[in-house]
């Protein structure tokens, strides 16, 4: 499900971050929206989540992260063109030197129509995700009916390792039940522990994104296909794209994992849609076939899929 914007103002921020190879994504180099939506779409992806985020620039070790700031206004746009290929979600900067973050996520979900939610509170404020300065976040996104969208993993969202562990987004899913809470990276390296806490809570979504390539691949494969713990009714397909060009992405998530038919309408778009609160949107409903009995919908030899990030078009994959 998730992936990023790769038009010249969108994908800036990935276009000069360390570890991307531009060269490998066209998108990215090109920098235009059709240069984005004919990538996606070659790589059989329906429809995209686009986690772009803002958050101030930050120092983790070795590392200088640079300012990120994506246009929450530009999301909106580009949503209203593509409305069902694209969703844009809104990049709030908890710690408010960008904007107050109440008042942004308010006119994002009411005046922009952004469907979800995406915070770094490891990178600003810096904080762990239960501390108490963020539960009015919380709050206005229950209040708003929208998911959070978290950046859970330990190498680029935090300063310190304990801010990803599952421990935490543990407390938050038991103080807000009605919030939907979507662990991008999958809490990596805290994998095991993130299935044992999504296993306790039904409102915690692991998308594990290109982490499932790195340790514990093998685990997520297992989990999902034996239903343990109901990780097939929570799991997440999604991609890091730019970082990832995205047609070996999505041809590498199936030629390394074998999936089991009965999970795939499920981790493909089925959880997306539930985890973003996009089962009874008309738009979705008539693109995923939902209101078809399961062997009568035309969803290709994959099923269909929001990559967290884009759902698929019939013959393809679904929402990354």
């Amino acid at each position: 499900m998730r992936c990023r914007l790769t038009s010249k103002e969108a994908g800036k921020y990935f276009a000069t971050r360390l570890g991307v190879n531009i060269n490998r994504i066209p998108a990215l180099v090109e920098g235009t929206n059709e240069a984005f939506f004919k990538e996606i779409g070659e790589a059989g992806i329906t429809t995209a989540v686009s986690v772009s985020g803002n958050s101030p620039g930050i120092k983790i070790g070795r590392r200088v992260y640079p300012d990120r700031t994506t246009s929450n206004d530009l999301m909106a746009e580009v949503q209203k063109e593509h409305y069902g290929k694209f969703i844009g979600v809104a990049g709030i900067d908890a710690g408010n030197k960008f904007h107050n973050a109440l008042s942004e996520i308010r006119r994002c979900v009411e005046e922009l129509g952004l469907k979800a939610v995406y915070l770094e509170p490891g990178r600003s404020p810096g904080c762990f995700v239960n501390d108490r300065k963020m539960y009015p976040i919380y709050q206005r996104c229950v209040d708003l009916g929208v998911p959070v969208i978290f950046q859970t993993s330990v190498i680029a969202g935090h300063k310190r390792l304990e801010y990803g562990h599952p421990r935490y987004y543990e407390e938050v899913a038991e103080d807000f039940p009605d919030l939907n809470i979507i662990c991008g990276h999958g809490c990596y390296p805290y994998f095991t522990e993130l299935i044992m806490v999504a296993g306790k809570y039904p409102n915690i979504f692991p998308s594990p994104d290109e982490r499932i390539f790195d340790l514990g691949g093998e685990i997520w494969e297992r989990v999902v296909n034996e239903e343990y713990m109901g990780m097939a009714d929570q799991f997440l397909f999604g991609s890091a794209y730019p970082f990832y060009p995205i047609k070996e992405y999505v041809e590498e998530f199936f030629s390394k994992f074998s999936w089991k038919k009965e999970v795939l309408d499920r981790i493909l778009y089925k959880n997306a849609l539930k985890a973003l609160r996009l089962e009874n949107d008309p738009v979705f409903r008539k693109m995923y076939e939902l209101d078809k009995p399961a062997e009568h919908t035309d969803v290709g030899a994959r099923g269909k899929s929001l990559l967290w990030h884009q759902p698929v078009d019939k013959d393809g994959l679904g929402v990354v």
